[in-house]
């Protein structure tokens, strides 16, 4: 009996030096190659904006295959729909001088080959809700490029959405997303 409790002791120890923790490094993502935009829809017409301006951060292993976690943020203000009335219209409709930044942090990654199942938590308005969405992945050059895309609505955020001429946007705002680490 104590033989076997000295093994069991020994093959559990044994076991605790196999399961540390891989190295992982951090990697920035490349604001000059990394776009999020986001697409709206009105009666009377569609549009798109998009952010250059976005700054992430990934938990990975060198190879840049296995992706741990990822944190986002980008800038209500820094969105671009090439019309500055519309843009100044959508800082004053999500109070974007009170919340300024728009945010997502994962819980967990699923790496499987070439995709990414994401869950974790967008932060907008103020407003933090969980959030799964799915991802392609490829690494080129030792950089992993992410890409991918997903849908919140307004109001969710309590963000009541924008009207013009008296009839109001689809609640539904479609963004994606490509990040190169």
């Amino acid at each position: 009996m104590k033989k076997l409790i000295f093994l069991l002791a020994i093959g559990l120890m044994g076991q605790g030096a196999f399961a540390q923790d891989k190295a992982l490094m951090k990697v920035y993502a490349d604001k000059t190659q990394s776009p999020i935009t986001y697409r709206m829809n009105h009666p009377l017409h569609a549009w798109t904006g998009e952010s250059k301006d976005v700054t992430s951060i990934i938990l990975t292993d060198e190879s840049r295959k296995v992706i741990d976690k990822v944190a986002v943020s980008v800038k209500v203000a820094s969105f671009d729909s090439q019309n500055a009335n519309r843009d100044s219209h959508m800082i004053e409709t999500t109070e974007g001088i009170i919340y300024p930044n728009i945010s997502f942090a994962s819980d967990s990654i699923k790496n499987l080959n070439d995709k990414l199942k994401v869950y974790g938590t967008l932060t907008f308005h103020g407003v933090a809700q969980k959030l799964f969405f799915e991802a392609d992945k490829k690494v080129v050059n030792m950089k992993a490029e992410i890409t991918g895309d997903f849908s919140v609505k307004m109001t969710d955020y309590k963000v009541e959405p924008p009207s013009l001429m008296g009839m109001a946007t689809d609640d539904e705002i479609k963004l994606s997303f490509k990040v190169v680490y």
